[in-house]
């Protein structure tokens, strides 16, 4: 957001956090120009986390007591003492003279100091010793003063640089532009400022009258007068903005954000996990604790949408306080390149797994209410295990979602109907993704496969004819068939085969080596967390109301209750799920 960003860039100097060394042992390397997002559960310790980290790059690097996630860091850092004067120069940190000869940088933010002359900064550099000039170089944000004035600040003795960053903006007309865009976008007003009074104070709208030299003339004091003020807008605009004050005005080499999304509505999370993406600019170390799907969203939109050629990675760090132990997680920028690249995990809910102890993939929403409702019943009054249920629209994409959230540390499991068994290519891309393989199942596959195709079944003209009379139903002379009642009329013309049996029976359709290959097969499946329904389908746990379109029968299912009820089978293969994701596997 600074007028004078990426002049510097050339420089040989840089400064951030090389390296975390974390209590359970795991070495997290930041992307130096980039982002780092801490995800987990609720009270996995992410703040605190982030607190550790702020707390070593303000004062020193070495370890510190007491010590609940962060051993010690290590700082990077690169250049003269004399390179970083101008490389701050270039980031907006102005020096400038003092009446007594001293250049000085500027103080902290909301503070009457007279800033740091710049002989004390270039030796505290040269020792690496950052305490005096840390608020250059880290920005912290917390939640607990998101809510406050931050961006009102008084008129200074402008031979002194500006220490807050709406001075910046009263000084800088170009940050001050590109601010008010921003801001905009986001609300639909833009940010005006009055530099006719001595308090300056972020308002919002059109004054309408353009400025001119001092004094302002009644017409424009009275346009001014008239405009809302910031710091008294709502808690999700005055979040928003201070954020964006905060972050992209003047900002930081390392910038440190604690819950983001705090106070915002989904669709400003979304759109400032974007912004933060997109608009830090380089080189800038990001990092945040989050516990948005919609932040997190936005930015790997915003990671995506950025030019080609100028994207910068982006870390996600998974932790998690299991039974009194911390434990991290890291998935490195490569691996998250993945997840940019597929679409299915951008655009779906599925990266909301991120913030679960554990997930269930379904192959349709449908499964996942209804499994979701009887792992409620299952659990009853036991202790909350903070499992999600998602799906991924069809079999295609369960083992590649699970091996992904796995990837991330996430203990997931994968709930499929029988006829899974049916598609070899989906069988050996599954064991391929989730540790299994082939050479242990062919034979019972083939066994099971060869059973299922020898038999064929042709239904009499007479049930057909029932079924596409109950299709159609009674329809005016000029009505047309909707696509739902075409595919249904030539669902019901196909001959059944045996896999159209199997998923009507599941395994009690079976007998001989057929059923001894399937209870195989499903023993196996279930070791690599894919439970295989034993039943068949979905549809087949309540075989009291009829099988006929899946949202028919949930609707049934939960308006007469049978969900309360689950059999013991259906609770077997719920505990079995649990059991498993309990395991942290």
């Amino acid at each position: 957001m600074s007028s004078r960003e990426g002049r510097g860039a050339g420089m040989a100097v840089s400064f951030g956090v090389a390296k975390v060394f974390l209590a359970d042992g795991t070495v997290v390397e930041p992307p130096l120009d980039g982002m780092t997002v801490f995800t987990g559960p609720n009270n996995s310790g992410k703040s605190l986390l982030l607190r550790e980290i702020v707390t070593r790059a303000h004062h020193y690097p070495g370890s510190m007591d007491p010590v609940r996630w962060v051993e010690s860091i290590q700082i990077h850092q690169e250049g003269t003492g004399e390179e970083l004067i101008s490389w701050l120069h270039e980031r907006g940190y102005e020096a400038r003279a003092h009446r007594d000869g001293r250049a000085i940088l500027p103080g902290r933010i909301n503070s009457d100091e007279s800033g740091v002359d710049t002989d004390s900064a270039i030796a505290n550099w040269r020792a690496a010793s950052f305490n005096i000039i840390s608020h250059l170089l880290v920005n912290d944000q917390w939640t607990d003063q998101r809510l406050q004035n931050q961006g009102d600040s008084n008129v200074w003795n402008q031979l002194r640089p500006p220490n807050h960053p709406s001075q910046v903006l009263w000084e800088d007309p170009k940050a001050h532009s590109r601010f008010s865009q921003l801001f905009e976008n986001a609300f639909g007003e833009p940010i005006a400022i009055n530099r006719y009074v001595p308090q300056i104070r972020l308002q919002m709208g059109v004054v309408g009258i353009e400025d001119t030299p001092p004094p302002a003339s009644p017409e424009l004091r009275a346009a001014y007068a008239e405009l809302p003020f910031l710091a008294e807008q709502g808690d999700g605009v005055r979040a928003f903005s201070n954020i964006l004050l905060n972050a992209l005005v003047r900002p930081a080499p390392v910038i440190v954000i604690d819950e983001p999304e705090a106070f915002l509505h989904p669709p400003q999370a979304r759109l400032l996990g974007r912004y933060l993406a997109l608009y830090t600019p380089s080189p800038c170390q990001i990092f945040v604790a989050t516990h948005s799907v919609d932040f997190l969203s936005g930015v790997l939109e915003g990671n995506a949408a950025r030019e080609v050629g100028t994207a910068r990675p982006l870390a996600l760090v998974r932790i998690s306080r299991t039974g009194g132990t911390s434990a991290a997680r890291t998935l490195v920028p490569e691996s998250v390149g993945e997840i940019l690249d597929t679409p299915l995990l951008r655009y779906s809910n599925i990266v909301s797994g991120l913030f679960y102890d554990g997930v269930v993939l379904c192959e349709a929403e449908g499964d996942c209410h209804f499994y979701a409702a009887t792992f409620d019943v299952v659990r009853g009054a036991g202790q909350h295990d903070n499992l999600t249920f998602l799906h991924v629209n069809g079999k295609a994409r369960l083992s590649d979602a699970a091996y992904k959230l796995r990837t991330c540390g996430i203990p997931t499991a994968v709930v499929t109907d029988f006829d899974f068994l049916n598609d070899t290519a989906k069988i050996k891309q599954s064991l391929m993704q989730l540790e299994g393989q082939w050479d242990d199942v062919k034979d019972d596959v083939l066994t099971l496969q060869a059973h299922a195709s020898s038999a064929v079944i042709v239904e009499p003209a007479g049930e057909i004819k029932k079924k596409i009379a109950s299709i159609i139903g009674n329809p005016a002379g000029r009505a047309t068939l909707s696509q739902r009642q075409i595919d249904e009329i030539a669902d019901s013309l196909k001959s059944a085969n045996g896999w159209k049996v199997l998923k009507e029976s599941g395994i009690r359709g079976l007998s001989g080596e057929p059923y001894n290959a399937a209870v195989r097969l499903l023993a196996y499946f279930a070791q690599l967390g894919v439970f295989i329904v034993p039943v068949g389908e979905l549809e087949r746990w309540v075989r009291e109301i009829p099988a006929t379109r899946k949202n028919v029968w949930l609707s049934r299912v939960f308006d007469e209750g049978y969900h309360k009820n689950p059999s013991a089978e259906l609770r077997d293969f719920a505990s079995l799920v649990a059991a498993y994701l309990a395991s942290g596997i």
